[in-house]
């Protein structure tokens, strides 16, 4: 079933498909969290149904890329690129893995986290792909990322607070670099989730830790 809504905080309309996987507070953290500039050509790894190239296109930028392995939530992503009367952008349906376009000057990327060995696999292949490691792991989706973005480029991106050793590790590997981060808390919950990290490709070091972000239930 088909459903249109609004992107957080905005009036931003979105189509979305129960049967794949649907905006949620990761998506509203990671867009707020985005800056992008007028020039810049903005990739976004994972697209799913577009809802990071809808926030990107706030910022009027250059133009807008998304890439996805799963063809259905494409067409999604195309239908919200039209109803928002967006053209400045470009679908790609492929494995990020074998991804390899002229360096962008911005990616943005809201990953399958879940490793796949964890017991609470979804059974819908199309939600199982976006949330867990089944087409692509950390260190590879680095590798694509690295890869894809030009030196001094920017990287905006969501991970498990769980797994922050293993990003910073993979991150390291690829010369990326951290220069901000922001750790998400759900207010019912003691520990954090997820964070947030702004990263800079070849960039010295040198890094900065925003306030906390409390989600409200």
């Amino acid at each position: 079933m088909r459903t249109v809504d609004y992107l957080p905080n905005t009036n931003i309309k979105i189509i979305q498909d129960d049967e794949m996987f649907r905006i949620n507070t990761d998506t509203f953290v990671l867009g707020e969290f985005l800056e992008v500039y007028k020039e810049d050509r903005v990739l976004d790894l994972g697209t799913n149904n577009g809802a990071l190239m809808l926030y990107a296109s706030r910022f009027n930028p250059k133009k807008i890329i998304g890439v996805d392995i799963n063809s259905k939530a494409l067409e999604l992503a195309e239908l919200n690129m039209k109803e928002n009367n967006i053209t400045n952008y470009e679908l790609i349906n492929m494995d990020m893995k074998e991804l390899s376009i002229d360096p962008v000057d911005v990616v943005v990327c809201n990953p399958p986290y879940f490793k796949t060995e964890d017991k609470n696999l979804c059974i819908n292949d199309y939600k199982k792909i976006a949330k867990h490691e089944v087409t692509i792991n950390l260190e590879s989706l680095t590798k694509a990322i690295s890869r894809n973005l030009r030196d001094g480029g920017t990287l905006y991106f969501l991970f498990l607070t769980s797994r922050l050793e293993e990003v910073v590790i993979a991150l390291k590997k690829v010369n990326i670099t951290i220069k901000k981060m922001q750790f998400v808390f759900d207010s019912n919950k003691e520990n954090s989730n997820v964070f947030l990290m702004k990263c800079v490709k070849n960039a010295k070091s040198g890094m900065v830790v925003n306030k906390d972000i409390i989600i409200k239930r």
